[in-house]
This record gives structure tokens, C-alpha cells and sequence, in this order.
């Protein structure tokens, strides 16, 4: 540049210095809820510095960009050269809370679960999104969803929005595709709410739904399949809701389903007739050839032979068809066998060939066996009243040990079966190469239980009780209770308490207090007593115990028709015994199990000690064995149940009533009154006991809904007896039924209808209706 060029861009520079106007002072003017110090950084322009439209425009910008401010406006007011910003603002307030009104077909919890927010500030944590649920795109979304619109700050337009499309789509799902919303900002310092209102509209529902071409699979079954569902008077389905997007997400589900069981070229279509509010809905499939599966190979393995890790899979695969299900379950198969050596980072692909000309499916699965992962941590969470040690004298593993996935489900198992928690899950969350963390994460259920309610069940009837039951005292594992009822025939007070690990060994100490009342049809008894009882386990699923028990007993009220065995019985003596159990328990859920069994050998000795007047000895042996279907997976449990008893006196003796088998009723052969499966007075026909009893029972639990709600199938067979001459096939009883198990966090709730295969003096009914039942306030 030349000397003259530089002398005039000088020049120029100095006239614009001259003429630039100075930022004398910044005012905000509005904000209610976002403090000045944070609009002041947003506004980015300092006091003194040169005054900037296009800085003006930027701080616009930059506040808008929050999503704080409804408005933003910019005042210039000149003094001489000097330049004053006032910026307007309308804010938006702190979100704490969101309501909705007008909402009457989707209530605002299932709307909040269905739009995956929290209306409240903390009320929904992300663990609480997908739990009980596998990882997929739409949980992923859920998971989002609630992270992006945590509630205790500033909700933007967008967002609320976001909410309001939410919920227009919840609604539309749910057969509501006119619904109407809008929401209003309701301020409030440390309180504002967003309130949705809502106008629902006109429900569509669907009236029937037709499959035409579905050769191969029935109606019922695609119908399951679907989340759209046709009217049904069974179900009290009256009108389902109609919706087109879910009706198309159920046409994929279709295809899918028809393609994951063989038929690779299968084509779903659908028609909707709509007639008012009400759609006909016809399913069009086009299921074309079935491939079969030609060969699977297995490539990689080098632990386990092909014969191993194939099992009985395939022995799913009816037809010899290729099925997505069997080759899924098979790729499971191997994974945990090879969880159960340690190799939990054991992948599994699956390399699938296609011929289309002579419709065949060639599967190979390649497998990368990786290494050994031991234990580098082991860490405990969600044991906000339990301490550490209750939970960790559970593991079956532990750190630095190999990551035995048998051994982690089986302390999985039994910190479940403590009764203390909810939930548990053992899974790994971190480490480096084949030294992996493992976090065991409890949900606490409530321990402390004080209730008030009603039972019932065939011997006691009607009964009220109150009752104060800790489980985990002080966080310790121990069990104190505490324990008042009574009833028309029925009275049961006790104080327990049972101290886990006595000496930090797998021994159990339970000391408890009681006073007891059972009222028959022809005499009450009453027993009076304390019981002590040292119980340990050995060995993996093994438990040894003994103890003594010191009672008062009581008959009284006997009534003139009494039998004359009851009648000898008048009066108060004193029982000793000293008692002896051993248990084996492999059961997979202490409340309803579906696999494993338990087995209960259990001995008394009455003995003429400390007063006692009693001399006999009786033995009970039991085993129960569950069985859940694994070769078509509809979910059924079989359970089957065999339990012997004999009781006999010596010195001279008599077995006392109450020490006798009465068989028949809710807990042995249903269909027959209490006692009524064994011995009868010849006079009276009031049950009298056996000295032996034998009893065979078969049930079979079908899920109904979920794994809460089961329908039942049973039948029982045995006899109570006092001489094996008398157990002879003719002489059997047997009782059969349905039922409807409902499982509660407590114990299931059971009732059964039961039918009798025999008559008998005092019980001439062909059925009778079983009901055990809990009811806790």
C-alpha cells in the first residue's frame, strides 16, 4: 500500500472512532424467573465496550437459544454518544409439576407411564423406565424421554410441545384420534405447574377383525400376536380402541412372526371398513412356501461338543422347519454354557444361507469363546435398611474368584428367597479385560408389616387378626413378631423371634411363645406352649435342625354326640417333645415356584420328662417337585407332591387326637371336608385321625395374565389309614378341580373348585369350594 493510501485509512479509522457510540449502561427489565445475573451472561456485552447492532441481534439470539424467554425485546435510549440497553423479557417459570384435566379414558398415571415423563419433581427415577424390560429401541426412547424433560427447571416451548404430541399419540393409540389439547403455564414462585387440558372426543373402536389366507396358523393365535384386539363379549371387551398406526405396527408383527417361523416370503395387508366409530378390519397373508431348516453347523467351540450345546433344542423345531424362536433359544443355550465355565463375554453370530429354489435354510453359528472372567469387585446396592453382611454371607461367589453365571444366579436366588426384597439382580457394570465388577442391586419391600384384615380357610373359618411381623430387624436379617387372632372358631397369639447366623455361621436360632384355640364341630382344643429350635444348613440346599417343645394342652367343650375317642381325650396334660427335621430346598422362588423342589423329613419324639404325659413317636416325610415347560415355553408349571406320616405310641400310650393325620381338606385331598378322607367314628361319622396317612398330588398352573394371575388344574389321591391293610386302590380317596392362583407379594391367594371321586358318611357333597385367602389393610 502506498504512503497515501495508509494516510486515508488512517483518516477513515479516526472519523469512525470518533462517531462509535459507547455502552453507557444494560438494564433487564421482566425476568420473574430467571435471575439477571444469567441474562447478563447470555447478553454477553460488557459495559464501556462499542456499541453493535449485529452484537445486539447475537445476545437475541443467544437467549432465545435457552428456551427461557417467551419475548425478548432490545430498547436503545442515545445520551450524546453514549448508548443504554434495555432488554424486556417475558420468562418462563420453573417447572415443578404437570397436570392433566379433562382426561377420563387414560387416567393421569397410566398417561404419565405412556408419555414416559414424571409429573412431579423425582417422582419417576430413569432405573424405574425399564425395569422389568428388555433393552429396545422403544425403552431406549422411554429412557430419553425422561432424561431430556426431568421436571425442577425451565421447560421450553418445544418441549411442551414435545409433551402435547405425546399425548395426542397416547390418546390416538388408545382409539381417541380426535382428541383436542392444550396447556396453560400456571406461575407460582417454587411451584409453577404446566396444565394440560384436554378434550378427549369421540372414541373409534374396532368391531371385528378377519384373516383371510392364514392356513397354517388360527385366528386366536395372530390374534394374540396383535395389540389391536376385535370385541369380545368373554373378555368384556366391548369396544376396543382403534388405532391405524398400532393396527400397522401389528400388520409388521404379523410379517415378522410369519418370517421368523419359516415362511420367508410371507406378505401382510390390511383393509379398515369404517361404519360411524366402529372399523372392520380385514388381515390380508400371503404366507407362501414354508423353508425348512437343511443344516446348522456349529464353528468355534472348542469346550464343549456340538451334541452339548444343541441339547434338546431342536427337538422344539416341529417339522423340521426353519424357526427364528429355536435358533434364538439355541444361541441362549450356548451362552449359558458357557456362563456356567466363567466365559460370560462368549458371543454367539449367526451366519444364515438361503435357498430360494429348493427352499432351504443352511444355519452356521460361529463362536467366539473369548476368556475366563473372574471377579474384580463386588459391590451391594439398594440396602437402605439391610446391612452389607445379610446380603454377602448370600453370595455363592466372590471377589477374585471366576464368574460362575450358575453360582451368580443361584446367590441371586437366595437373596430373593430371604423375604426382605422385591427385587434382585446381580449384573456386571464395569472392569477392565477378564476382571469384570459385579453390582448386586436389592429393592427393599417393606419388612415391617403391621396388619389388620381377615382369613379363612376350611378348619378355622372366618378369623380376624392383628399383627406385627419385622423381618430384617434393625437391618440385621433376624425376624421378630408379634401376633393376635382371633375368630369365630379360632384364636392364635404368639411371640417369635428367630436370630439369623448365630455366631456368623449358617445357623438359624427361633425361640417363640404361643397360646393357640381350635373349636371343632364336637370339642375345642388348646395348646399352650414355647417351642425352641436350632436349624443348619450343611450343605448347598441342605438344612439339619433340631429342638424342644414344652406345651399345655386342653379339650374341652366336648360335646354329648361326641365320638368316644374324643371323649378320652377330656381334661389338661402336658406335652414334651424333642424334634428333628432335615430339608432340602432347590426352589427357584420361595412364594410360587416354577422350578426345583423341596423335600421335608420331619420327627417328634414325645418323651415323659419335665411332667410330661404324652409317649410317641411321628415321622412326616415330603417332596414336592415343580417343573416349568422348556419344550414349547407356554409358561405351564407342573407340580407334583408326595407326602407319607406315621404315628405310633409306646409305654402303654395312646396317640393323642390333635398328633393324628386327618386327611382330607385345603391342605391334602381337596374335595372332602376336613378329616373326611380318613377314619370316621362308625356312630357319629365325626373324623377321628389316622396313624398313617399317604398323599399323591398333581396340579397344573397355566399364566393367565402375566406371572400374577394362573388357572389351575389338580388332582389328589390318598387316604388316612391305621393299618396297611386298609390302603388298598378301592379304598383311595380322590378329589379333582380347576382353580385360579392369584400371586401376591406375600403368599398366593388360592381358590379351587373340587370334585370328590368317592362319598363318604358326614360329607355326601359331590363338590366343594376351597378358599385360603390373606386380606391385609
Amino acid at each position: 500500500m502506498s504512503y497515501l493510501g495508509k494516510a486515508l485509512t488512517l483518516f477513515l479509522l479516526g472519523i469512525s472512532l470518533a462517531l462509535a457510540q459507547i455502552v453507557e449502561d444494560i438494564r433487564v427489565e421482566g425476568a420473574r424467573y430467571v435471575p439477571e445475573d444469567v441474562i447478563y451472561g447470555l447478553i454477553n456485552i460488557k459495559r464501556g465496550s462499542l456499541y453493535s447492532p449485529d452484537m445486539v441481534r447475537e445476545s437475541i439470539r443467544n437467549m432465545y437459544r435457552t428456551g427461557f424467554f417467551d419475548e425478548v425485546e432490545v430498547y436503545e435510549e442515545r445520551v450524546g454518544e453514549k448508548v443504554i440497553l434495555i432488554y424486556r423479557v417475558k420468562d418462563l417459570p420453573v417447572i415443578y409439576k404437570i397436570e392433566f384435566v379433562g382426561n377420563k379414558k387414560i387416567k393421569g398415571d397410566d398417561l404419565e407411564k405412556k408419555i414416559g415423563i414424571e409429573t412431579e419433581v423425582g417422582k419417576i427415577e430413569a432405573e424405574e423406565i425399564i425395569k422389568g424390560y428388555t433393552s429396545s429401541p422403544a425403552i431406549e426412547e422411554r429412557l430419553g424421554i425422561q432424561r431430556r424433560l426431568k421436571l425442577g427447571r425451565v421447560l421450553t416451548r418445544e418441549e411442551m410441545e414435545f409433551i402435547k404430541k405425546k399425548i395426542i399419540e397416547a390418546y390416538a393409540k388408545e382409539g381417541y384420534p380426535d382428541v383436542e389439547v392444550e396447556y396453560e403455564l400456571v406461575p407460582k414462585k417454587g411451584a409453577s405447574k404446566l396444565v394440560y387440558k384436554i378434550k378427549e372426543g369421540e372414541p373409534s373402536y374396532v368391531g371385528s377383525i378377519h384373516f383371510k389366507g392364514n392356513k397354517s396358523f388360527k385366528r386366536g393365535r395372530l390374534i394374540d400376536l396383535m395389540e389391536t384386539k376385535p370385541v369380545s363379549l368373554i373378555t368384556f371387551r366391548f369396544k376396543p380402541p382403534f388405532s391405524e398406526e398400532v393396527l400397522k405396527e401389528d400388520v409388521k408383527k404379523l410379517e415378522d412372526f410369519y418370517r421368523s417361523e419359516g415362511f420367508l416370503e410371507a406378505k401382510v395387508s390390511y383393509s379398515v371398513k369404517k361404519e360411524g366409530s366402529r372399523h372392520e378390519i380385514t388381515i390380508n397373508i400371503e404366507e407362501g412356501p414354508r423353508y425348512r431348516l437343511d443344516k446348522l453347523s456349529i464353528e468355534g467351540n472348542t469346550y464343549f461338543t456340538y451334541r452339548e450345546l444343541v441339547g434338546n433344542v431342536l427337538k422344539k423345531n416341529r417339522g423340521g422347519f426353519y424357526r427364528k424362536e429355536v435358533i434364538n433359544a439355541l444361541k441362549e443355550n450356548i451362552r449359558l454354557k458357557y456362563s456356567e465355565l466363567g466365559f460370560l463375554n462368549a458371543s454367539v453370530e449367526e451366519d444364515i444361507q438361503v435357498d430360494r429354489e429348493k427352499k432351504r435354510v443352511f444355519v452356521k453359528l460361529r463362536i467366539e469363546e473369548g476368556e475366563p472372567v473372574y471377579i474384580n469387585k463386588l459391590e451391594v446396592q439398594g440396602n437402605y435398611e439391610s446391612r452389607d453382611y445379610v446380603i454377602r454371607r448370600e453370595f455363592r461367589v466372590q471377589e477374585g474368584e471366576l464368574a460362575n453365571q450358575k453360582e451368580i444366579e443361584r446367590s441371586r436366588t437366595r437373596i430373593f428367597n430371604l423375604g426382605y426384597y422385591q427385587d434382585v439382580s446381580i449384573e456386571p457394570f464395569g472392569g477392565m479385560g477378564n476382571r469384570w465388577d459385579f453390582l448386586a442391586k436389592v429393592s427393599e419391600r417393606f419388612t415391617g408389616q403391621f396388619s389388620v384384615g381377615l382369613g379363612y380357610n376350611q378348619v378355622t373359618g372366618v378369623s380376624g387378626f392383628v399383627s406385627l411381623r419385622k423381618g430384617n430387624f434393625l437391618g440385621t436379617g433376624d425376624i421378630a413378631g408379634i401376633s393376635v387372632s382371633y375368630g369365630s372358631k379360632y384364636k392364635d397369639n404368639s411371640l417369635s423371634y428367630t436370630r439369623k447366623w448365630f455366631l456368623n455361621k449358617p445357623i438359624d436360632l427361633t425361640g417363640s411363645i404361643y397360646d393357640r384355640r381350635i373349636e371343632y364341630t364336637t370339642y375345642t382344643v388348646e395348646r399352650t406352649g414355647v417351642d425352641f429350635i436350632f436349624s443348619r444348613e450343611f450343605a448347598e440346599y441342605w438344612r439339619v435342625g433340631t429342638g424342644i417343645s414344652i406345651q399345655r394342652v386342653r379339650y374341652s367343650n366336648i360335646a354329648d354326640n361326641a365320638s368316644p375317642i374324643i371323649k378320652e381325650e377330656a381334661g389338661t396334660r402336658q406335652s414334651r417333645k424333642l424334634l428333628f427335621s432335615l430339608t432340602r430346598d432347590t426352589r427357584d422362588n420361595y412364594l410360587f415356584p416354577t422350578k426345583g423342589s423341596l423335600s421335608e423329613l420331619s420327627y417328634s419324639v414325645a418323651v415323659p420328662v419335665l411332667g410330661g404325659s404324652e409317649r410317641f413317636n411321628k415321622m412326616v416325610l415330603s417332596h414336592q417337585h415343580f417343573f416349568k415347560d422348556t419344550l414349547l415355553d407356554t409358561g405351564l408349571i407342573v407340580s407334583l407332591k408326595g407326602v407319607v406320616g406315621a404315628v405310633e405310641p409306646y409305654g402303654g400310650k395312646r396317640v393323642p387326637l390333635d398328633e393324628r393325620f386327618f386327611v382330607g381338606g385345603d391342605f391334602t385331598i381337596r374335595g372332602y371336608k376336613y378329616g373326611y378322607a380318613g377314619p370316621l367314628d362308625p356312630n357319629t361319622n365325626d373324623p377321628i385321625g389316622a396313624k398313617r396317612q399317604l398323599i399323591l398330588s398333581a396340579e397344573a398352573n397355566y399364566p393367565l395374565y402375566k406371572n400374577v394371575l394362573y388357572g389351575a388344574v389338580f388332582y389328589d389321591t390318598g387316604l388316612g389309614f391305621n393299618d396297611f391293610k386298609e390302603l388298598k386302590t378301592q379304598n383311595l380317596r380322590g378329589g379333582f378341580g380347576v382353580g385360579i392362583r392369584f400371586i401376591t407379594p406375600f403368599a398366593p391367594i388360592k381358590l379351587d373348585w373340587a370334585f370328590k371321586t368317592k362319598k363318604v358318611p358326614g360329607d355326601t357333597s359331590r363338590s366343594r369350594i376351597h378358599f385360603v385367602l390373606g386380606v391385609f389393610f
